[in-house]
């Protein structure tokens, strides 16, 4: 609650003093329409990592502003808020984010981005970002090698103090614990002391059952007391806790090639749709009672 008041704060000084009447107007034809009031969008299919062992597209695409600006124009009710994130690929990589920013700030009350933060550069540290959310894979340089396979931590590090140095008041560092980095917690709290990070959290990591390098079976901290995946007796993952509801009920999910989703975990083989229109969205409405009711294959394994 915390971290939600001080980006309002912020959000209201640099936008204006009528902002919160259009966060209100833009919750309110959400919830009239039933639109989920969140898009998490994929900026490009490419990364600025360099991961041992991930495979990329070997044609990457990158979405065009156009195509978001059509999906949203589309809509019945714009977003309140527009997250750009990655599905194995980095905001930072797409060369089109300054423009890609300036849609989403036009057409959302709210505007953050999730990243990995490596190749970060002055110009994206100075983009409008309402709240930036740097994801680390783990808090020493030991465990970063055993995870990412580089020597790319303190680059990390350096892209946080980059977007530090703006000024900005909302940055939030997210420890993302794996097998390697399961022993991490007190080094990131040491971290975070030192570098000032007021606002930062830990997570465990997902599993991918396509089986990409990081999110595979043998890189999940199943040791740990706290992990949600266990193992049964035949060696098969299940959750520990299935949870009641999807956390991500109240988004959808827009991919890189302009594709929707019901959320950034689903693909192919659950319900999508390939062109912007008033029609498409009343039909992406209808997905969120199977998220509720985590009927979708990618459900099996979200915690």
């Amino acid at each position: 609650m915390k971290r939600t008041l001080i980006t309002a704060q912020n959000i209201w000084r640099r936008r204006g003093f009528s902002w919160p009447f259009s966060l209100l107007g833009s919750s309110v034809r959400c919830w009239n329409t039933k639109i989920p009031r969140g898009l998490v969008v994929e900026p490009s299919q490419s990364c600025t990592g360099t991961c041992a062992g991930c495979s990329r597209p070997a044609d990457p695409a990158v979405l065009e502003p156009e195509q978001l600006d059509r999906w949203l124009t589309a809509s019945p009710a714009k977003p309140v808020t527009i997250h750009f994130s990655g599905k194995h690929s980095d905001p930072l990589a797409s060369p089109l984010l300054k423009d890609l920013t300036e849609t989403a700030i036009q057409n959302s009350s709210m505007f953050s981005i999730s990243t990995i933060g490596l190749g970060i550069t002055p110009e994206h540290a100075k983009l409008p970002v309402d709240r930036w959310i740097f994801s680390l894979p783990a808090a020493t340089d030991k465990s970063w090698r055993a995870i990412r396979g580089d020597g790319r931590f303190e680059e990390a590090l350096r892209a946080i103090e980059t977007v530090q140095k703006t000024g900005r008041r909302m940055i939030e560092v997210v420890l993302t614990l794996w097998k390697p980095s399961s022993d991490d917690r007190e080094a990131f709290s040491r971290l975070a002391e030192e570098r000032g990070w007021k606002y930062r959290k830990t997570v465990f990591g997902r599993f991918d059952p396509t089986g990409h390098h990081v999110g595979k079976l043998t890189n999940l901290a199943l040791e740990d007391p706290d992990c949600p995946y266990r193992l049964d007796r035949n060696g098969k993952l299940y959750l520990k806790n299935i949870p009641r509801s999807c956390p991500l009920a109240g988004c959808l999910f827009l991919d890189a090639m302009g594709t929707l989703h019901p959320c950034p975990f689903t693909g192919n083989e659950s319900p999508h749709l390939k062109e912007p229109s008033q029609d498409a969205w009343n039909t992406a409405k209808q997905w969120t009672e199977h998220k509720r009711n985590r009927s979708y294959p990618a459900c099996e394994w979200c915690p």
